[in-house]
């Protein structure tokens, strides 16, 4: 049975191959165009869109993995069905469930490469794509009065003026409370950087105190202070929770609830994360039901259409779940995980229906 789970395996992994590499690339074709109206701007060049769209891919393929898998499955498996080659597979007595059995060997396969994209690949160079690009473009500007992050570290709030590379920000501003939230300084300084040791070293730094005896103000060329927060999670400050790995987000998450923040687009972002991988999965099985049922002689356009369709329908529901988590204040994981767990039972009910 092993040549025969091979076989299956290899149709369906070479369509969703060949499938995933015309969606990346017409998805990267039309990013590039995007960027062809910022050529000039600053240093930018054709070669650095290029680089830029290069950089995005990963994170693209990551994204469109689900509806790649069920497309590829769809045809993988249709052209096994469309040549009687699965009806004979039936007659000589294998079940709908051990083909199902090879079909999820394959499934397990691409959603291991879905994990490794989305915890390894895509976020780093996600991140590394828009930061090089901003440089590129804002080369010859104040890049540090780019958009900053808001951070809490008990009584303290930190604004940083621009992104945290390597722990070092711009125009990073600071304001102390009280426990009972009275405002008891504001600093700002034109430089910060943060030890691995956790300590802030300022640059340019000036203060202003408030007290009932008046304000009380304080300058100096370089200040140092102690600090909570690590270089990484100021660089996780700044960063959107999609550019972010599953880890990262699980830390970040834990950083939020422990200052009393609100985490829940955050533990959205992170559930989302596992259910795209769990869907890569269960996209990959529900190819089978349909090859078996009304696709059967259907040709390879029908069941691309089918496919898009499935999955932008597919796609519409769980953003629209966990969007309204994020409104309504929806438990983050039962709005992220609600979606492919319908999805399983679908599948598992048109798998029952099957002759």
């Amino acid at each position: 049975m092993r040549i025969l789970d091979r076989y299956i395996v290899s149709a369906m992994l070479g369509a969703t191959a060949l499938v995933m590499l015309v969606l990346v690339g017409l998805a990267a074709f039309i990013n590039f165009v995007g960027q062809v109206d910022n050529v000039g701007e600053g240093v930018y060049t054709i070669g650095d869109a290029l680089v830029y769209v290069a950089l995005l891919i990963p994170q693209q393929a990551y994204e469109m993995l689900p509806v790649g898998t069920l497309i590829g499955a769809l045809l993988g498996l249709g052209t096994l069905a469309s040549s009687s080659e699965l009806t004979v597979l039936r007659a000589s007595g294998v079940s709908v469930w051990r083909l199902a059995r090879a079909v999820a060997i394959g499934g397990v396969l691409l959603t291991i490469l879905t994990s490794a994209l989305g915890e390894l690949l895509a976020p780093p160079a996600e991140q590394y794509a828009k930061r090089y690009r901003t440089q590129q473009l804002e080369r010859d500007q104040d890049v540090s009065g780019g958009q900053g992050g808001w951070i809490k570290d008990g009584n303290v709030i930190v604004n940083g003026g621009a992104a945290f590379q390597d722990g070092a920000g711009g125009g990073v501003r600071i304001y102390r409370f009280s426990d009972d939230g009275t405002l008891l300084s504001i600093g700002r300084a034109a430089a910060a950087e943060v030890s691995e040791h956790q300590t802030w070293l300022l640059t340019d730094y000036g203060e202003s105190s408030f007290s009932p005896a008046g304000v009380a103000t304080r300058n100096d060329a370089l200040a140092t202070q102690r600090s909570l927060l690590s270089p990484e999670l100021l660089r996780l400050s700044v960063v959107e929770p999609d550019q972010l790995s599953g880890r990262r987000l699980a830390r970040y998450v834990d950083y939020l609830k422990s200052n009393g923040l609100s985490s829940d687009r955050y533990e959205i972002a992170r559930w989302s994360r596992v259910a795209s991988t769990i869907t890569v999965f269960l996209m990959s099985l529900l190819a089978l039901p349909f090859v078996f049922g009304s696709l059967r002689s259907s040709g390879a356009g029908t069941r691309l259409v089918i496919g898009v369709l499935c999955g932008l329908a597919y796609y519409l529901v769980s953003q629209t779940l966990a969007n309204s988590g994020t409104v309504y204040g929806l438990e983050p994981m039962a709005a992220a995980l609600t979606p492919p767990f319908i999805l399983a039972a679908i599948i598992v009910v048109l798998m029952a229906r099957v002759d």
